[in-house]
């Protein structure tokens, strides 16, 4: 009879440290977040008088308010207008998924150039990546309004796009790693049967490394969606809904003043990025990986 060997994992401190901290952390995400979505369907007097219990009387009929009082105020050819939430949602949409592409294919275009073109040039354009990330720019805001409305990008998504499109992030050291990582062979193997540098490209590097681009491009989405400061700068006539949420949380008229309506409100701006990591909770949380050769 074979004796069934029983290995008992013990549990250094380091790592029952690490554990904790980490459930800690994961506490306080989820708690406030469930404590917004039981408030949002508060009435106001049930959440002054009510903050931590489950809501006396649930008001679902908050979100309904929340969108239809969702709105900015712009200024349209000298005409004041006002943008409702759809709109804020179809721009916001413009607006991530085209600032998250340049923002993600630019980094990963310069980095397959300089991780398998190996020149001087290539190593000058990685010390700059590195400088630029590591040395804080202040005060260069004014002359970006400037530079925007001097050259036409000011107040349009397009521009916004232009805007995006460097390499100077930390993407780009990530993109470097997974080209370099990928073997000389295919290279060598791909030139071999007649490929050009471009093919070599489009071919094999880029679907190799197309789960990191993806999953940066994803990261990169949900970035720019939250991100109000932008559109309120560069683009005051055409807001977002991070943008409309600034605006809407900064409302004192009696209707819109209320906790609950303004976390309401809060969650219909999450959800998208909600639905969104639900989806791809896989992509974003698992580890970036290529293939080796066969």
């Amino acid at each position: 009879m074979k004796e069934k060997l029983k290995i008992k994992k013990s549990w250094s401190v380091l790592e029952v440290i690490v554990l904790a901290i980490l459930v800690i952390y994961a506490v306080l995400l989820v708690v406030p977040t469930l404590w917004g979505l039981m408030s949002s369907v508060k009435t106001d007097y049930d959440f002054r008088h009510n903050i931590l219990k489950l809501p006396e009387e649930w008001k679902f009929d908050n979100y309904l308010t929340s969108f239809f009082g969702f709105y900015v105020e712009v200024q349209r050819n000298g005409v004041q207008t006002k943008v409702y939430m759809p709109e804020m949602f179809l721009n916001s949409l413009l607006y991530a998924g085209g600032c998250a592409l340049v923002a993600t294919y630019i980094p990963c275009q310069m980095a397959y150039v300089t991780a398998k073109f190996r020149y001087r040039m290539s190593k000058i354009i990685t010390a700059v990546v590195i400088v630029c990330m590591a040395l804080p720019i202040v005060g260069s805001l004014p002359s970006e309004i400037q530079v925007a409305r001097k050259l036409g990008l000011y107040n349009t998504i397009w521009g916004m796009w232009l805007m995006k499109a460097h390499f100077l992030s930390v993407y780009f050291l990530i993109f470097q790693g997974v080209f370099r990582s990928v073997p000389d062979a295919y290279v060598e193997a791909a030139k071999i049967d007649g490929a050009t540098n471009f093919t070599v490209y489009t071919k094999i590097m880029m679907p190799l490394a197309s789960k990191t681009f993806f999953t940066v491009y994803l990261l990169n989405f949900i970035v720019f969606w939250n991100d109000y400061q932008t559109p309120l700068i560069f683009m005051p006539d055409v807001p977002t809904v991070a943008y409309g949420l600034y605006e809407f949380n900064k409302r004192t008229v009696a209707t819109f003043s209320s906790i609950p309506l303004k976390l309401s409100g809060a969650v219909l701006v999450l959800l998208p990025v909600l639905i969104l990591f639900l989806i791809f909770q896989k992509r974003l949380m698992g580890n970036l990986s290529i293939g080796g050769i066969k």
